[in-house]
């Protein structure tokens, strides 16, 4: 029995997935991940590439045990894992750490010149990120130095794409056309990527001012091109007026000439007074006159 068992259990060695990874590694976007950096001995197929995506997506340090508890939960896997810790950065990461980016700004792809879009380093190493010229669009060029533990410092050109983010709503979801916003939980707060000549520019608490022109998936983004503004105002109805300055600030009624939405700029008629001012539609029946 104790040689079944020591047979059963060298054979099921032999036979074991084993990976060998470097200890230390940039990964650049959209890196490929190959057998240059996964070196795997009687792995499967799904295996490598469940090892691969982790690695991928990974930024910092990680324990090998930890990687086998992964692999053995999400896909089955039953691993070794060679040497005992691994440490990845992100390129991306090391951007925002070391260049102070402009409010909104992300790094969105890169580029390592003469590479494939990854490095291995050495332990030690230390990295400086510098964009002397940036204009903070496509393709800029960025310098990547290292500076190795035995002294020796080496240099990489890195071509990056940055993107300006903004903030945006995603319905959370469906929706039909002509439906109004009554609930906040309709939408979830995202930042996505700036398109021109599209405008994301909502305000949470102003989409109680919009109807849907269109019917809206889940997941979709809300543009204002997808929206249609509620007139807050109608014509020859009464309506509370705001009149301000620096100085005062004066609360009364009158009457709008025009129907008016969020934010356009209406006649109104003051009884009172006998005058007619513009004012900003500011919200339901509400008008604000700065003089």
């Amino acid at each position: 029995m104790t040689a079944l068992i020591l047979f059963i259990l060298t054979f099921s060695s032999v036979f074991a997935c084993e990976f060998e990874l470097p200890s230390n590694l940039i990964i650049f976007n959209n890196g490929f991940i190959d057998q240059e950096i996964i070196k795997s001995k009687n792995c499967n197929d799904q295996s490598q590439t469940d090892m691969a995506h982790f690695i991928k997506g990974f930024d910092g340090r990680v324990a090998a045990f930890q990687i086998k508890e992964l692999m053995a939960t999400k896909g089955h896997h039953q691993i070794s894992v060679n040497p005992q810790s691994l440490f990845v950065q992100q390129f991306k990461t090391l951007v925002r750490e070391q260049i102070n980016l402009p409010q909104g700004i992300q790094i969105k792809d890169a580029q390592i010149q003469n590479q494939k879009n990854f490095l291995i380093l050495n332990p030690g190493d230390q990295l400086e990120i510098s964009c002397n010229s940036c204009l903070y669009g496509s393709r800029q060029p960025l310098n990547l130095n290292i500076k190795g533990f035995d002294g020796i410092n080496t240099s990489h050109l890195v071509t990056a794409d940055f993107v300006k983010m903004v903030k945006a709503f995603k319905l959370v979801a469906p929706m039909p056309a002509f439906t109004s916003f009554d609930d906040h939980q309709q939408v979830q707060e995202i930042y996505t990527e700036s398109v021109p000549h599209t405008d994301f520019n909502l305000e949470r608490d102003h989409l109680k001012f919009y109807k849907t022109n269109k019917p809206l998936k889940a997941g979709d983004i809300l543009r204002i091109s997808d929206l249609t503004a509620i007139n807050l105002v109608k014509a020859g109805l009464k309506t509370d007026v705001i009149i301000e300055n620096k100085m005062i600030r004066i609360k009364t009624q009158g009457i709008s000439r025009q129907n008016g939405a969020i934010g356009e700029f209406v006649e109104v008629f003051q009884p009172q007074k006998n005058k007619k001012y513009q004012g900003k539609v500011v919200d339901n029946n509400k008008i604000l006159v700065e003089l």
